[in-house]
């Protein structure tokens, strides 16, 4: 007989993790299921990872720029690998702290891939194929996002990229093509220009963040200017060269 409850999630991320421990602390039996980590893009290839690197680069450009505060210093170097390592630690510790609110309220997780099969049905299939299927008044779907694809372009994590493969980047390229002027690869060609890696941004659209309130686009533009030596839109896309340094 399968397993019921009241509530069913599929996917772990921010939307389906947040819902299963408030249903629980209301008293309900609740299942979350997820195939991956828990945490979803945010913790685990989005936001938190990013911001992780960020903090980094941020550092180091300023470190760079010391003697404007009166500071001198030498040979001030980074260490991607390094910085990949702590990124990898702070959503480890992130991820793990989900983990523990999870088991504390009550919360069953069970590891697998969930398809519905029917009305408050659903199966899972575990990594080692072993089937099992859980009955529930309700059920969620926070199945979260991935990387678009591009048609004809097969992604080798070596000459192409996803904005997942990037984040594990230990050396720089020379030089970086980012497809998508959205907040994802603004955030790669913040990160990469501040580490001296000629960045181009391909937007699609007039204009970068698509969506995104203009009082923003405009503040993010002005950003970019100050970053680059070369600012300017033709047929879509934004060169974004860091600026030389003597």
């Amino acid at each position: 007989m399968p397993d019921k409850y009241d509530i069913a999630i599929i996917g772990g991320g921010p939307g389906g993790y947040v819902a299963a421990i408030r249903a629980a602390q209301l008293g309900g039996k609740v299942a979350l299921i997820e195939k991956d980590k828990l945490g979803g893009t945010c913790l685990n290839k989005g936001c938190i990872p990013t911001k992780a690197i960020i903090a980094c680069t941020n550092l180091y450009t300023k470190m760079r720029e010391s003697q404007k505060y009166g500071i001198s210093a030498e040979n001030i170097k980074i260490d991607l690998k390094a910085v990949v390592d702590r990124k990898n630690r702070i959503v480890q510790h992130i991820t793990k702290g989900v983990e523990y609110l999870l088991k504390k309220n009550g919360v069953e997780v069970i590891r697998g891939e969930g398809k519905i099969v029917g009305p408050g049905q659903a199966e899972i299939e575990k990594a080692d194929g072993c089937k099992l299927s859980v009955v529930s008044r309700k059920l969620i779907i926070a199945t979260g996002s991935s990387p678009a694809l591009i048609p004809g372009i097969d992604l080798d994590g070596e000459k192409y990229l996803s904005s997942d493969d990037i984040l594990d980047l230990c050396q720089p390229p020379k030089k970086l093509c980012i497809v998508g002027g959205g907040v994802i690869g603004l955030h790669f060609a913040a990160i990469y220009s501040a580490l001296g890696v000629e960045v181009e941004i391909h937007e699609a659209l007039p204009e970068i963040l698509p969506g995104i309130d203009e009082e923003v686009v405009k503040t993010v533009n002005l950003f970019l200017k100050r970053k680059t030596s070369m600012f300017s839109r033709t047929q879509g896309s934004i060169p974004a060269k860091p600026r030389k340094r003597t």
